[in-house]
Parts: C-alpha cells; structure tokens; sequence
C-alpha cells in the first residue's frame, strides 16, 4: 500500500490511528495492516492532500464526505495563497534592510478620518508597559492597496485597515503616547507623514504629531489571521449582556500576579451561549471576560470562528474589511474561584 499510495509506512500508521483510513484487517499476532486494492486510490487521495499541508480534521473530512471538499480545498487555498503573499512581503522587507544600510526618507498621505478611526479600534490591545517598547504601541504595516495598523499585548490582537491610492512603505511602530496624540486631536482631510532619520512626522491642518521611531522588531501576527474553520454570526448587544449577567470564574496570571475574570463560551451551530450547556457538539471556550467586551464593540452584527478550544478566538466584523479583533483562549482546568458576576 505504500509503494502504490505515495503514503510512507509511518503515515500509514498514523491515519489509521486517526481515523483516517483504517486497513481492511490487522493481524492480531504480528499487526501487520492489510489493505484492500480498492482502498489505493483513498490512500492516493489523502497522500495529496498532505501534500499540501491540509490539516488533519479537513483530511478526515474530504476523505469521509467528498461533498465537502470543494469548500475546503478553496479555504486551504486561499489560506496558501495568503501565506505565499505574506512570504513575498516579508522577503521585501529583507532586500530593502540588505540594500539600505541607512534609513531613508519616505513620504506619504494618508486620509485622516481613516486614520484615526483604525487607530480608535486597536487602542484597547496596546501593551501598557512601557519596559515593552516592541508592543507598546501600535504597528504599521503597508500592504497593497492598503496600510494595517495592528496592535497586541500578547494576550490579545486588534487589527485594522488604511485605504491607500498610494504606495506606502511604512514598517515601523508607532509608540503609544503618538496614538494617543492623534486620537485626541481633530484632524481632518489628508494626513501627511513623513518618516526620515528615524522620526515619524504626521501632519494636518489641525496640527503635527511628531515621534521617535523604537528600534524593535514587532512580533509576526500574519499567521493569526487566517479565519477559523467554524463561524458563527453574533448579536453583540446580546452577547454582552450575557457576559455581563453571566457567571464568571477568576484567575490569576502566573507572569504578573494580575487577576482576570473569565467567561466560558459553548460555541454550536445554534450560537454562543455563556456559561454551562448541555450540548454535546458545543465547543467549549474560556476568554477574559474584559477583553472580550471590547472586542464586541466592534459592530452590532459580528462573526466569531474558530479552530478548537485551544486556537485564538477571532471576533470579525463583516460590514468592515480588516477589522478583527483575535483573544488567546485561556485554559479551564486552571484551579479558579468560581463566582457570579
């Protein structure tokens, strides 16, 4: 089966054990698998879409329903094809920091309004403390066509986006006293900045916001943008005030001794309830409570996906491209006080 399959010995092994493709008969002395001749083009099959790196889960699910496939090999492809854009954009980055020993000036406008709106929906993710400068503060990215602006504190993401008419190179991070500048102002029309001698300059014609470029590298988010296989549509408005009259469970976190509530999310084709439910095929999650609060602020009609209870949480909106807020998932089988909130 191997040699005719393409599949090694040891992956047949494991997609058996997995529920994969399971041999016609094992010998119980010596276990030894048997295949059936019309079980090659299965194993063909399932050596191809390993091949191309397919999770396990989506594996089982073409090799059992083929009905599916045609969704999920265009979800896998598009999250390839994300993958390779991200690898040429970062390989870019690599030639200009070999070519360009001294940093350059760089120039461009950007609309205000746009700006200061993106800013507004990551604050809330932004590290507070300054001792870590690589996250204290709000990063921009130039893409195609468009400039993210991304925000985290490791236990949380926001990120947003920048129309641009324009080609921008901006990869740097903008510290958080400059956000909070420009979001206390009133700026309007176009935004002109200018970057140059490690200083970023950004000007209106309601005033200049003007900083110091940190000298760090901003941790890769990309891969954690990549929408989970399982979406649900939520009403915000009622998901907070399930949160807010639901019970909670408080923990502590072992890096800073700060406490945190956590709210326990069953995630089904029905919806998200918080709190206990009897269902079964309900995928059961732990979030802080907080900052899943914030991230509903996004709009009133979101969607939430997810992998598994142990992959982050993303909360989109669909009415916005690019907004989407991403909460680590926090584990309940950590000793907890259990109260009512």
């Amino acid at each position: 089966m191997a040699s005719l399959s393409g599949l090694p010995v040891s992956a047949l092994r494991f997609y058996d054990g997995a529920g994969v493709l399971a041999p016609s008969m094992v010998d119980p002395s010596s276990g030894y698998r048997f295949y059936q001749r019309s079980q090659v083009a299965s194993a063909r099959l399932v050596a191809h879409l390993r091949r191309v790196g397919l999770p396990l889960e989506d594996i089982r699910t073409v090799a059992t329903e083929p009905a599916t496939a045609s969704a999920i090999l265009a979800a896998h492809l598009g999250r390839l094809e994300a993958g390779l854009a991200d690898a040429r954009r970062e390989i870019s980055i690599v030639h200009q920091l070999l070519e360009n020993t001294e940093i350059t000036m760089h120039r461009c406008t950007l609309p205000a309004v746009e700006l200061i709106r993106a800013l507004r929906e990551v604050r809330h993710a932004i590290c507070p403390d300054p001792d870590e400068p690589r996250l204290n503060g709000v990063f921009l990215d130039s893409e195609p066509a468009q400039l993210r602006v991304v925000a985290t504190d490791r236990y949380r993401l926001a990120t947003s986006t920048v129309p641009t008419s324009e080609q921008t190179q901006l990869h740097l991070l903008l510290p958080a006293p400059a956000v909070d500048e420009l979001l206390a102002g009133e700026h309007t029309g176009s935004l002109d900045i200018v970057v140059d001698d490690g200083t970023i300059t950004l000007s209106s014609d309601s005033g200049t916001v003007r900083s110091q470029i940190p000298d760090v590298d901003f941790p890769s988010y990309r891969t954690l943008l990549t929408p989970g296989r399982r979406q649900v549509p939520v009403d915000a408005a009622a998901l907070r005030a399930a949160l807010s009259a639901g019970p909670t469970e408080t923990l502590t976190r072992d890096n800073d001794g700060v406490a945190y509530d956590v709210s326990r999310l069953n995630i089904s084709t029905e919806g998200v309830r918080v709190g206990a439910s009897e269902d079964p095929d309900a995928v059961v999650v732990g979030v802080n409570r907080e900052f899943l609060l914030q991230a509903l602020e996004a709009g009133e009609q979101l969607t939430l996906s997810l992998d598994d209870p142990i992959a982050p949480l993303a909360i989109r909106n669909p009415a916005r491209d690019g907004n989407l807020s991403i909460l680590m998932p926090v584990r309940l089988d950590q000793p907890a006080e259990r109260r009512t909130a």
